[in-house]
C-alpha cells in the first residue's frame, strides 16, 4: 500500500470516530435516534475495523508505542460509549418491558451518566485525534522502502490479541 493512501485511509477512519460522536450527541441531547448507526464493539467500528485491520502490518519498532497509545485510547473511548449504548439500547432487567426484550424510557440519572460518559468521550476523541496525528507524522518521516517492507511483515503484536 502506498504511504499517502495509508495516511488517507488514517484520517478517514479518525473521520468516522468523529461522526460517531455526533451522533451520540444527538442521542444524549434526547433526539431518537437510530441504533443501527453504533456499533458496539470497538473492532467493528469504521476506526476499529481500520485500526485492527490495516494498521497491524505497523505494529513494529518504529510505530509500536504510537499505535499502543491509539489503541489504550480506542478502549477508553469504546467503555465509555458502551456505557451510553446500555443506557439508550440495553434491555430493561427486572421489569416487565426487560422480559418482552424492551426498553424503559431512560430516567433523569440516566440522561446525566449518559451525558457525564459523553464528556469524557470528547476529551477522549481530542486524545485520539492528536494520537493519529502523531502516528501521520511518524509515517511522514519514514522512508517509504521501510513502509513498503513494514506494510507486508506478518503481524508479530497485537495488544488485544
Amino acid at each position: 500500500m502506498v504511504k499517502e493512501h495509508y495516511v488517507q485511509k488514517m484520517q478517514q477512519a479518525r473521520t468516522s470516530n468523529v461522526r460517531q460522536l455526533h451522533s451520540l450527541k444527538l442521542l444524549v441531547s434526547g433526539l431518537d435516534i437510530d441504533k443501527s448507526l453504533f456499533t458496539p464493539e470497538p473492532a467493528e467500528s469504521v476506526f476499529g475495523k481500520w485500526f485492527y485491520g490495516e494498521a497491524k502490518p505497523l505494529w513494529s519498532d518504529y510505530c509500536r508505542h504510537s499505535l499502543n497509545d491509539i489503541e489504550e485510547t480506542l478502549v477508553e473511548f469504546h467503555a465509555h460509549f458502551s456505557k451510553i449504548y446500555a443506557i439508550y439500547y440495553g434491555k430493561s432487567s427486572g421489569t416487565l418491558l426487560g422480559l418482552f426484550g424492551l426498553r424503559s424510557k431512560p430516567t433523569d440519572a440516566h440522561h446525566a451518566s449518559a451525558q457525564h460518559h459523553y464528556e469524557a468521550m470528547i476529551a477522549l476523541s481530542d486524545r485520539l485525534k492528536q494520537q493519529v496525528n502523531v502516528l501521520a507524522s511518524i509515517l511522514a518521516k519514514m522512508p517509504n522502502e521501510t513502509f513498503s517492507q513494514l506494510a507486508h511483515l506478518p503481524v508479530k503484536h497485537l495488544m488485544t490479541s
